[in-house]
């Protein structure tokens, strides 16, 4: 049990707070009680977690176009057995969204979260080789945004137009593993599979779920910085693209117009979320789980395509940050008229 002394308090005795389980409570649900210590120190009964291996993707991306990729060697493995890398994995998730649950996961100490499918839409469960791809595609869609997000504050920086501070979260993509063919593997609680589901793989399967030529992987986990109980801000929806007036949500319409055309339209950012940063040193939202749609509609869950585009495309206002950035009007010079000013007091 971790304990962690509180040096604000003046007097030596204080109360500590002992968060434990409710009976016939859900995993995360936790009913505090309290004690009179002779010492300052907060008890804090962490839920039940399991050490994992995990082998972490190299990303890359494309200077010119932004695509990225990722591909996993043999040196990208973080074992759970040597000391300078302990990842513990918590069975049970804190919170699940419409297609992925969330874990928290501790490297080191620093707080993470990690996500898994559990659907892709169509209320079935995912498999392996689906969660993988999905998890993939998704890290796609957040390196591609931080590309055009690059561009955007730069063409917003000559042009002299103010903007809301964004940043893209980070994210890891790894897979959980164990370092041997031979060795007995049982995936960890929260992968939601057992060992029976491997032992079913199909050749194909089993060869393009293997990391190297010595390791097998599990199930793949998207991986964030823990941001903690932030405020979220959703933007727009998956075909639903509001017009903003105040300055976080005008920055959102404009980034949205100048990605459309710097990807030669093929590209729409859609279900643009962004919550305050897990930093005290920055005051960006930080933009995170974003979806696309693309001409190609290989982007992942959500992508309605060339659908997807044109709904951007009729929706779209042009807010005045359109205006002073010189983007190309996505409607006749009649409708785009008369942008109005944000408020650049939000």
């Amino acid at each position: 049990m971790a304990a962690l002394r509180n040096n604000n308090l003046a007097t030596t005795e204080c109360y500590s707070v002992v968060f434990e389980p409710y009976i016939n409570s859900k995993p995360c649900d936790y009913l505090p009680t309290f004690d009179v210590t002779r010492e300052a120190t907060l008890k804090l009964s962490e839920p039940p977690s399991t050490a994992v291996t995990l082998f972490f993707a190299t990303q890359t991306s494309d200077e010119t176009t932004g695509l990225q990729s990722f591909s996993w060697t043999d040196g990208d493995c973080v074992p759970n057995s040597v000391t300078d890398a302990y990842l513990t994995l918590a069975n049970s998730p804190i919170n699940k969204g419409k297609s992925k649950l969330v874990f928290k996961l501790s490297l080191n100490g620093v707080a993470y979260v990690a996500k898994r499918c559990y659907t892709l839409g169509d209320g079935s469960p995912v498999c392996i080789v689906a969660n993988r791809d999905q998890l993939v595609k998704e890290g796609v869609t957040l390196g591609r945004a931080e590309f055009f997000l690059n561009h955007f504050n730069a063409e917003c920086e000559y042009e002299a137009v103010e903007i809301a501070g964004f940043e893209v979260t980070d994210v890891l993509i790894a897979r959980e593993g164990v370092a041997s063919l031979t060795e007995p593997f049982v995936p960890s609680p929260a992968s939601g599979f057992t060992s029976t589901d491997y032992s079913s793989l199909t050749p194909a399967e089993e060869e393009e779920l293997t990391t190297t030529a010595n390791v097998i992987s599990s199930i793949t986990w998207l991986l964030e910085r823990e941001r903690g109980d932030v405020q979220l801000r959703k933007n727009s929806g998956t075909l639903d693209h509001p017009k903003y007036s105040d300055k976080q949500g005008a920055t959102i319409n404009a980034f949205q117009h100048f990605v459309y055309l710097y990807s030669k339209k093929t590209l729409v950012l859609a279900d643009i979320q962004a919550s305050e940063s897990h930093s005290l040193l920055s005051q960006k939202a930080v933009l995170f789980d974003l979806m696309s749609h693309t001409a190609d509609r290989e982007s992942g869950a959500g992508d309605h395509g060339d659908v997807g585009i044109k709904t951007f495309v009729d929706q779209h206002e042009c807010v005045q940050k359109c205006v002073a950035l010189n983007l190309e009007a996505l409607k006749t010079p009649e409708n785009e008229e008369h942008a109005e000013e944000e408020d650049e007091s939000g």
